[in-house]
């Protein structure tokens, strides 16, 4: 049998070193939805933009596997990618 797997998330260095500088993390949250994951800031962005990343780190699911956002309630699409909203407090 043929293994097939996703892309389901990008992590993206910015520095000179791995022991310092700034990472930023990309999740798919659905087939179609992206997220960029920036310290507390989450916005939606397009799957293009997150190919276009010089990646650090590529995370891939085996296909077939339910998405995580089946295991939540979503409580609002994207409706903007342009939208930024900071994430939600705990």
């Amino acid at each position: 049998e043929e293994l097939r797997y996703q892309l389901f998330a990008v992590v993206k260095h910015s520095g000179f070193r791995p022991t310092s500088g700034h990472y930023v993390c990309y999740i798919r949250s659905s087939p179609n939805i992206w997220h960029k994951m920036n310290d507390s800031r989450v916005t939606c962005v397009e799957e293009e933009a997150v190919l276009y990343q010089e990646a650090y780190i590529l995370l891939y699911a085996k296909q077939g596997i339910p998405w995580f956002s089946t295991a939540i309630e979503v409580q609002k699409p994207c409706a903007d990618p342009g939208i930024s909203d900071s994430s939600p407090k705990s």
